[in-house]
């Protein structure tokens, strides 16, 4: 089966060229593919939006590193426009007041990113996200909520890999799904997370011969990891609704 990425395709990373012409081509082809996944977004009614025009959501840096040198494509989806503007503005940003003001890293983000070694989808929330880190925090302090978060987990299936790194490329310390079942494993390493210091993010990282990449499942392998990624999402996303942030204030 052919990949959606093709060798070719991915030869115009190597050129670094952002205005040359297979760069341009690889990019629209990447626009397509974020286009159908977000119409499917949409349709099945999963909480991540767009914060930027749709003509310029892919862009060329991840919000895994903070100075990034590698070649990628990325696109990225987080809370609605509203919501993020409040959530900056709680965090101390009296400066946000559109939505043009806001800055993704501030946010948990759902990464569609593409390098010349891989396709990755992920889950993310930098140092910058304290405020929904915080969040999360508190919510694992409380064992009813710890067992229904990593209930998520479990439930993600075989391919993920979890960590607190930063940078594009996946790191050889981290856990990956059949750890997820063991809650003292779980406890151990969740015990070393420091909200707004660590990393933390889970995702799928294919390899381009991944038979789930083929231009005939792409989009429904997508749609898949997405919907298991928003019952996470939704745990630790922080909203009046779901404020665990006293709890974490009580474990300092």
């Amino acid at each position: 089966m052919m990949s959606y990425f093709r060798a070719d395709d991915l030869q115009a990373f190597a050129k670094q060229e952002d205005e040359a012409p297979h760069f341009q081509a690889l990019k629209a082809r990447f626009q397509a593919l974020h286009q159908q996944v977000y119409s499917q977004i949409q349709l099945n009614d999963l909480d991540f939006h767009l914060i930027v025009p749709a003509d310029q959501a892919i862009g060329t840096k991840s919000v895994s590193v903070i100075e990034n040198n590698d070649p990628l494509l990325c696109v990225s989806y987080l809370r609605p426009k509203g919501q993020a503007v409040t959530i900056e503005r709680l965090m101390g940003r009296e400066e946000v007041t559109t939505p043009h003001t806001i800055e993704a890293r501030r946010h948990p983000v759902i990464e569609m990113r593409l390098t010349a070694s891989r396709f990755t989808l992920e889950l993310i929330l930098s140092p910058d996200a304290w405020w929904d880190q915080q969040n999360l925090v508190g919510k694992l302090s409380i064992a009813r909520h710890k067992q229904d978060f990593y209930m998520s987990l479990r439930e993600l299936g075989p391919g993920y890999c979890m960590g607190f790194w930063c940078g594009v490329h996946l790191s050889e310390m981290h856990l990956v799904t059949r750890q997820f079942q063991h809650p003292r494993i779980m406890d151990e390493w969740m015990s070393t997370f420091q909200a707004g210091s660590d990393w933390w993010r889970i995702g799928k990282w294919y390899n381009f011969d991944d038979e789930k990449l083929a231009e005939k499942t792409i989009i429904s392998e997508m749609l898949q990891q997405l919907r298991l990624l928003h019952s996470l999402y939704q745990h630790l996303l922080w909203t009046s609704d779901n404020n665990f942030r006293e709890f974490y204030r009580s474990t300092l």
